[in-house]
């Protein structure tokens, strides 16, 4: 059997690069309606970073068996299933992520496989059950593909999984309106999705912020790419500046992506009374656990919500804006490395503050 090499990580959280067998048609959850697929590309997401830089491995969301790491790819399909026809070899893809799902709880009836009740969140997503995309080939299933317009590069369509889960975030979760205030906690590759998702639909103003390490590159960034207003909270104070920008009455809609403790009070201090909070970013490593004022929430009836993937929807949409120019990816591509060169690329991801998103070329 041929054989390829891969980033694997097993239930314990150690990721190392090994050989494995380069899986085959036929022989997966997904047949007769399997797809093999050739990567290109696949990206580091955050989540990857949390298992790799974890001191305590334990307190982070593992696989539950040993399996290819990866989830953000882009690829080009090779072959395909008996029962396969919606694509075939040559077909530019990229994949969703949540393959596993029930199809007859509450969830699965209103089209929301990303909270299918009856199978838990590690157990529904390829990645942690048949393996993704740090490998030259992965096995998708039919359904969870999606074609990528000609105008679209394989390099820039790595960052497809994120731009749909932040039009999943701002739109099918959120319902951000045109003309909505929006404040985004965190200038990483994913609030600046969140942010272009906000701007395509015409919300505003939208205010970005960050920290000292991301005044050099990725709040300018931000800037350049769409935020109305950018603020280090730690030359200035949020509280203040926010309520001078909305004259005293907050935003409309909070979106964190730190999954840091203090943006998770800030939120509920900048957002107006009735607006809406996302608590987005400690998914990615397993949760934080932050102390919260529920006094804030009751007075001011806000609506404070989380959310996890995407569904179909977001991910069309994503593709069209992404094809329509309404949202650019390729600025957010900063760095590239080959498999071999793993570890460099994981370190770079966690601690450099002028990158966005690292991929890795297969």
């Amino acid at each position: 059997m041929k054989t390829m090499k891969a980033l694997v990580t097993d239930t314990s959280g150690e990721i190392t690069l090994e050989e494995v067998s380069v899986p085959q048609l036929g022989e997966n959850p997904y047949a007769p309606k399997d797809v093999l697929i050739e990567v290109e590309y696949c990206g580091i997401c955050g989540s990857d970073i949390h298992k790799w830089t974890a001191e305590d491995k334990s307190k982070v969301k593992n696989a539950p068996r040993k399996v290819v790491m990866g989830h953000e790819i882009v690829g080009v399909v090779r072959d395909v299933g008996k029962e396969v026809t919606k694509f075939k070899p040559g077909d530019r893809v990229v994949c969703e992520i949540v393959t596993f799902y029930c199809g007859y709880c509450p969830n699965c009836r209103e089209g929301k496989y990303n909270i299918c009740i009856n199978i838990p969140p590690m157990e529904g997503r390829a990645h942690y059950v048949t393996g993704g995309g740090f490998a030259k080939y992965t096995i998708w299933p039919e359904m969870q593909l999606h074609k990528l317009p000609d105008n679209i590069s394989p390099k820039e369509a790595v960052l497809m999984e994120p731009t749909a889960g932040s039009v999943h975030s701002v739109i099918t979760r959120m319902g951000v309106k045109a003309g909505e205030s929006v404040a985004i906690l965190g200038p990483g590759a994913r609030g600046i999705l969140l942010m272009q998702v906000c701007k395509a639909i015409g919300a505003g103003p939208i205010i970005m912020t960050g920290l000292d390490r991301d005044e050099p590159f990725r709040l300018p960034m931000a800037k350049k790419l769409g935020a109305d207003y950018i603020i280090n909270v730690e030359k200035e104070n949020v509280r203040e500046k926010v309520a001078e920008l909305t004259n005293g009455m907050g935003v409309d809609i909070v979106l964190e992506n730190t999954g840091s403790v203090d943006p998770i009070d800030e939120s509920l201090d900048i957002v107006r009374k009735g607006g809406k909070i996302l608590w987005a970013g400690g998914g990615i490593r397993g949760g934080i656990v932050a102390p919260v004022d529920t006094y804030k929430i009751i007075v001011k009836e806000l609506d404070v919500r989380g959310e996890i993937s995407q569904v179909p929807y977001d991910w069309e949409t994503a593709i069209y804006l992404v094809s329509k120019g309404r949202i650019q990816l390729k600025p957010l591509i900063t760095h590239v490395f080959s498999l071999d060169e793993w570890e460099e690329a994981f370190n770079l991801a966690a601690t450099s503050s002028e990158c966005l998103r690292v991929a890795i070329k297969l």
